[in-house]
Parts: C-alpha cells; sequence; structure tokens
C-alpha cells in the first residue's frame, strides 16, 4: 500500500508524506533518512504515544483533520500505508 491508490490526491499525499518525513525525524531524534517503505513500528520504534502525537503535529501543520476512526493499526505498516490512509481520510480544517 505504499503507491498511490487510485482516487488519491497524489500531490497532497506526496506533502503528508514530506510532513509526515520531517516531524518523524524530529519526534525520534534521527538523522537518517526516513521512507516510505519504512515499518512505522519495527523500523521506527513508533508506538501508540508517538503515533498520536504525530497525527495531531500533521493536523496541525497540513490544517486538516483526520478520521481516525477509520485507522485500522494492523494495515497502517509502513510510513506510506499511513500516508495514503492520511491522505484519503482527511478534510480541510
Amino acid at each position: 500500500m505504499t503507491a498511490p491508490e487510485s482516487g488519491l490526491d497524489t500531490e497532497f499525499r506526496q506533502r503528508v508524506v514530506d510532513t509526515m518525513v520531517t516531524v518523524l525525524a524530529r519526534l525520534l531524534d534521527r538523522s537518517e533518512p526516513i521512507t516510505e517503505e519504512m515499518s512505522l513500528m519495527e523500523a521506527l520504534g513508533l508506538d501508540s504515544t508517538l503515533g498520536l502525537e504525530l497525527m495531531l503535529e500533521i493536523e496541525d501543520q497540513l490544517l486538516i483533520l483526520i478520521d481516525v476512526e477509520l485507522l485500522d493499526q494492523d494495515q497502517m505498516k509502513t510510513v506510506g500505508d499511513l500516508a495514503s490512509f492520511i491522505a484519503g481520510h482527511s478534510r480541510q480544517a
């Protein structure tokens, strides 16, 4: 699910990816590159607290509201998976 799904605004999805990478690097104090293919939990060590902080910061930076009720943690394995979800399940704040 790392590639943009049909029907998604690819430009907006790329903005989500760019924002996620920036926020994750800061939250995790990580200087190594973060890619769309990286596993959120295994490779990056993201836990539920950092995940919530990530989502809130993405909402603030992109001025959007994310519909988290539809979020299925089992389907959000990678940075790209989460970016696709956010791009498809958010609206302007």
